[in-house]
């Protein structure tokens, strides 16, 4: 069950990482400074739960 939760919040790192980048890629009318920053920070916060989630067995 921890080993499905951990893949999950890993698959939803990875989907934001994209999002970034796509908006960087695409020249979206936002500030890209701000994305780029929420985005990391997002990307790591969801990164590390799934991690911590796949080393707890």
């Amino acid at each position: 069950m921890k080993e499905t939760i951990g893949n999950y919040f890993l698959d939803i790192s990875k989907l934001i990482f994209a999002g970034v980048v796509l908006s960087a890629v695409l020249d979206l009318d936002v500030s890209k400074i701000s994305v780029l920053f929420v985005g990391i920070y997002a990307t790591s916060v969801f990164a590390l739960m799934g991690f911590l989630f796949l080393r707890r067995k």
